[in-house]
């Protein structure tokens, strides 16, 4: 029920919101009072009707009090009579009692405190009778309350009993007082059906009174809920056009048609007024603000065009460098197989070197023992040929000792011919001796010779080996520092192959978000070119310049496919360590 409420009440304009609520509140505002002021008029004919019966009841229960009191004041001189009797006194009274009457048929009855009937004019068979247990409709003991009311000063006691004729139960209003001087109690009693018949009558005219007058309330009121009303339309009709007014331009600027060069006439400096001057200054304010947000787009697009150009020059760029980081990384793998080659090549030419190292030191001491020997034999040689000139020397001696002998023989003649005969041998055997002495000194001369060039060669040999182990030595020592350099190269390449894996990875990541930058460089000129488009169905107020740059459509940057991958792995499988660890992206 509320939703459609809010419907409805969304479905109304504001001159019938405003009417509404002005005349509606009028409206409840004038029947409230009309109301009230009929219920104010009820309430006081009710009143007066009450108080006017309440006046009847009290005129009518004094009057009853004026009877009964007339009556004991018509006894009192025979109770002041001392010539009468006590007895002759109650009679007298009672006589009195009897005969008075008012108001047609009402009477004044008498009752001892016991409860005896003393004297009731219309029903004398009562007199004499004890009444103390007579109950009314409602329960109550009548003559015992007015006993107690009588004896406690008088006063006055209602209670319903039977009409006379019409045998209804009608209220009755009694007045009890004390005659102490006879222990009796008199009253008189009235009932009130008169009064209720001349208030029906009051209430007819009461109830015609008011009807007229709550008619001429409403007529009154209505008059004048019709020209308040009717002033309100005139004053909302006023006060709602400049409203409208400014309600068809923002129309017109939310359906994205507004002129924003419009503004609102100023009719009246009250809240209307400020309310178009206000609006005046919102457009107005809206319009430089739009301006400088046509300016800052045109801008935006044009920075969007140059950031998505570059995303995309700095895409195809990545992808040329991941590309290259690849090959790179490939031969990077290459670069580090050949240097791990050489690094076991100058690894095992180390081991060879040291090995032809210590065989070269072997061979220097050999040459050194050789060189020794040689000098050793030069030395022999020497002494061999000494002892052989000795020995020459010793057959040059032995040849002239036997020349000198034969010559001695030959003196002796016959007698030295056996002496002559050994010279000869002796001197044959030294010459024998002395070739070959001579042949042995040649021998040992061409031997000397050659063992003095032995030594001599050998010596150069002994040198050159030496010239070989120095040499050999730093050939060890470079091919040490090769192998060490190698090693150095082979841990630098690795160094460089996961720093290139590395490069390669964030190459891929910036890969991913050039092509991210250059999605979202689309996006932002698109959004732009959309921004351009809404901004340039506004009117500005500018040149057609500026509008014919915001609505020239941009080219739509062209979606770039993901950056290719080798479909195979252009690292080579046998050049991958175990200490190394590669991912592929």
């Amino acid at each position: 029920m509320k939703e459609s409420a809010i419907k409805a009440s969304s479905a109304l304009g504001l001159q019938a919101r405003i009417l509404l609520l002005v005349l509606v509140p009028l409206l409840l505002t004038t029947v409230g009072l009309v109301a009230l002021d009929a219920y104010s008029r009820i309430q006081s004919s009710q009143d007066a009707l009450d108080r006017q019966r309440q006046l009847l009841i009290e005129t009518r229960q004094a009057g009853v009090r004026d009877v009964v009191e007339s009556a004991r004041t018509a006894i009192r001189p025979i109770l002041q009579d001392a010539s009468l009797s006590d007895g002759e006194k109650r009679e007298r009274a009672a006589a009195i009692v009897r005969a008075i009457q008012f108001e047609g048929n009402n009477y004044v009855f008498a009752y001892q405190y016991d409860g005896l009937n003393v004297a009731t004019a219309p029903m004398p068979h009562r007199e004499g009778t004890n009444m103390l247990g007579v109950q009314a409709p409602d329960g109550a003991y009548i003559i015992r309350d007015l006993i107690d009311v009588a004896r406690q000063g008088g006063g006055f006691y209602a209670y319903p009993w039977e009409y006379p004729g019409t045998n209804d139960i009608e209220p009755k209003y009694s007045y009890a007082t004390n005659v102490p001087e006879f222990d009796w109690m008199l009253g008189a009693g009235v009932y009130i059906t008169d009064i209720d018949a001349s208030m029906a009558e009051a209430g007819v005219l009461a109830a015609a009174e008011l009807r007229r007058s709550i008619v001429i309330s409403t007529l009154t009121g209505l008059a004048i809920f019709i020209i308040v009303a009717a002033v309100s339309v005139w004053l909302v009709r006023r006060t709602v056009q400049p409203i409208r007014r400014t309600a068809e331009a923002m129309r017109d600027i939310a359906k994205g048609q507004g002129d924003l060069t419009r503004r609102l006439k100023i009719e009246s400096r009250d809240e209307i007024g400020e309310l178009a001057a206000q609006f005046n200054a919102f457009v107005s304010r809206m319009q430089e603000t739009l301006r400088d947000v046509r300016r800052s787009t045109t801008s935006v697009h044009q920075a969007a065009e140059e950031i998505a150009q570059g995303s995309d020059e700095l895409a195809t760029r990545t992808e040329q460098a991941a590309a290259n980081l690849q090959e790179t990384s490939a031969s990077m793998e290459e670069i580090t197989a050949t240097v791990n080659h050489s690094a076991e090549s100058a690894e095992q030419a180390n081991q060879l070197v040291i090995a032809t190292s210590q065989v070269a030191r072997e061979g220097e001491a050999a040459m050194q023992q050789v060189e020794r020997t040689m000098s050793d034999i030069d030395t022999s040689s020497q002494r061999i040929a000494e002892i052989i000139g000795l020995i020459d020397g010793i057959a040059f001696q032995t040849n002239i000792l036997a020349l000198n002998a034969s010559v001695e023989a030959a003196r002796a003649g016959e007698h030295g011919r056996g002496f002559a005969v050994v010279a000869q041998e002796v001197r044959s055997l030294a010459s024998r001796s002395g070739e070959a002495a001579r042949e042995i000194r040649a021998l040992i001369d061409t031997s000397v010779s050659h063992a003095r060039d032995g030594s001599a060669i050998v010596q150069r040999a002994g040198e050159t080996m030496r010239e070989i182990v120095t040499s050999v030595a730093r050939v060890n020592d470079v091919i040490a520092e090769i192998s060490a350099g190698a090693r150095e190269q082979n841990a630098g390449i690795g160094q460089i192959n996961v720093a290139v894996a590395e490069m390669d990875t964030m190459t891929q990541q910036n890969a991913a978000m050039v092509q991210h930058t250059s999605t979202t460089a689309g996006e932002m000129r698109r959004h732009t070119q959309h921004l351009s488009e809404l901004i340039g169905t506004f009117v500005l107020g500018e040149d057609g310049h500026a509008q014919a740059a915001m609505r020239r459509p941009a080219t739509a940057a062209k979606p770039r496919a993901a950056l290719p991958r080798p479909a195979t792995d252009p690292k080579p499988h046998q050049a991958r360590q175990a200490d190394e660890e590669w991912e592929t992206f």
